[in-house]
């Protein structure tokens, strides 16, 4: 199975399209494909991740390459690239993927 996700970054304008397949030795293969150069640059070196990448935030290569790279920290793809990974691994129920559609962050301005 390949899990898919889309990361509408609506301020800049950019669209990340994030594509996760589970290898036969249990990590994950990911591929980004996005029109933002720091984007890729981020995603340079997270082609595949491990179930530690996932869970374990002090010792993932998702949460090191936000650091030093040039990645905004308000950029939602690192989110996606987990998100992803984790629809893949079965960590998110297909179902509940399929009855909420998205998760979203709302700007309120009074």
């Amino acid at each position: 199975m390949s899990s898919k996700v889309r990361v509408n970054m609506n301020v800049c304008d950019k669209i990340t399209i994030v594509e996760v397949n589970q290898t036969p030795e249990g990590t994950f293969s990911v591929k980004v494909t996005s029109p933002c150069e720091n984007v890729m640059e981020f995603a340079s070196g997270l082609e595949e991740l491990t179930l530690t990448d996932l869970t374990d935030k002090a010792n993932s290569k998702v949460f090191d390459r936000m650091r030093v790279t040039k990645m905004s920290a308000d950029c939602l793809v690192p989110a996606g690239i987990l998100t992803a990974a984790w629809f893949e691994a079965g960590m998110i129920a297909k179902s509940l993927a399929k009855s909420k559609k998205n998760n979203n962050v709302e700007f309120i301005v009074d």
